[in-house]
């Protein structure tokens, strides 16, 4: 038989105090105060579950609580005994981790509760109530069920949760997270004996981006062959390749690919040509056929005015004499 947890928990005045500077409580060897009909702990394990909670004892009564707590744990997993939850619970308190010491003594007036008495519930609410200014209690309502919700990435549960969840002093850092939307993240300074409310807002992950396009007052905007403004447009596009098509009456066409990125915004400014007046375009097509004309003559001329070619004639030639005086 242990002794009595009340021997250290001392009621009223100086349990917080207690709780951190004192030195820890015996650890059950059988429950607290065991109701009659329950075997001692010590007892009723056999086989390697008695060997690591023989090796946990020690470690215990060394001071070294992180691994005593493991020896525990692994006792637990081979026995389901809930008894042991309390040993697990004061290694707790003795590495200030005082929000698992309450949810583990949940656990144990839950496990336990048939082979438990009366002092050994009152023990265990002493140790809650011990605890509890030193953590906050948060309750935390997503807006989609079926979130997970970690606080500094460990998952205290899925959304959404019926109780609440212990906070420990200081900074903590709450996630929330669900497939096919958008993470959320908050980070809350835990002063210690309080309750805390947070709503988590999901959004879908839409895999979008946002287009703003500034264009003439008068100029049409049509994004992947639909009008969508005129003048000025801003909104959001599945991510990936778009159209983007500016027109006007009397100006040139504006037309170019968009690409959209997740959760990017893209600023287009767009500035049509006026398009050539019909006079100007017909001076244009005067000259240029002036200057086709022009050419035509050139050419013409040129075969014009060239000497005609004469026949070749193939032969021998006679004799001539050339006369430069009188007749002979």
């Amino acid at each position: 038989m242990r002794p009595s947890h009340r021997s250290f928990w001392r009621p009223a005045m100086g349990l917080a105090l207690v709780l951190a500077a004192t030195p820890a409580p015996a650890l059950a060897q059988g429950a607290p105060a065991r109701a009659a009909a329950a075997a001692p702990l010590s007892a009723s394990l056999t086989g390697m579950a008695r060997a690591e909670y023989e090796a946990g004892k020690l470690l215990y009564q060394d001071g070294d609580y992180q691994n005593a707590m493991i020896k525990f744990q692994r006792v637990y997993e081979l026995s389901h005994d809930g008894r042991l939850l309390w040993n697990i619970a004061v290694c707790e308190k003795n590495l200030r981790h005082y929000t698992r010491v309450l949810t583990t003594l949940d656990r144990y007036l839950v496990e336990a509760g048939s082979v438990i008495s009366a002092a050994d519930r009152q023990e265990a609410s002493d140790l809650a109530a011990a605890a509890k200014p030193l953590v906050s209690a948060l309750r935390v309502t997503v807006t989609e069920p079926g979130a997970e919700i970690l606080v500094d990435d460990a998952s205290v549960g899925t959304s959404p949760l019926a109780n609440v969840v212990w906070l420990d002093l200081g900074k903590r850092k709450i996630h929330v997270q669900k497939a096919g939307w958008k993470p959320f993240d908050r980070a809350l300074d835990v002063a210690g004996g309080t309750e805390l409310t947070l709503t988590a807002t999901l959004e879908k992950d839409l895999h979008q981006g946002r287009v703003a396009v500034t264009a003439g007052p008068a100029d049409l905007i049509a994004v992947d062959g639909k009008a969508v403004a005129q003048g000025k447009w801003d909104g959001a596009l599945p991510s990936g390749g778009h159209t983007l098509r500016v027109t006007a009456p009397g100006m040139s066409i504006y037309q170019s690919e968009v690409l959209v990125q997740d959760d990017k915004s893209r600023e287009i400014l767009v500035t049509l040509a006026p398009l050539p007046k019909a006079s100007n375009l017909s001076k244009v097509l005067w000259i240029a056929g002036g200057a086709v004309l022009v050419g035509g003559a050139i050419v013409g001329g040129a075969f014009l005015f060239k000497p005609e070619a004469r026949p070749t004639i193939d032969g021998t030639l006679g004799t001539y004499s050339l006369s430069f005086g009188g007749r002979r």
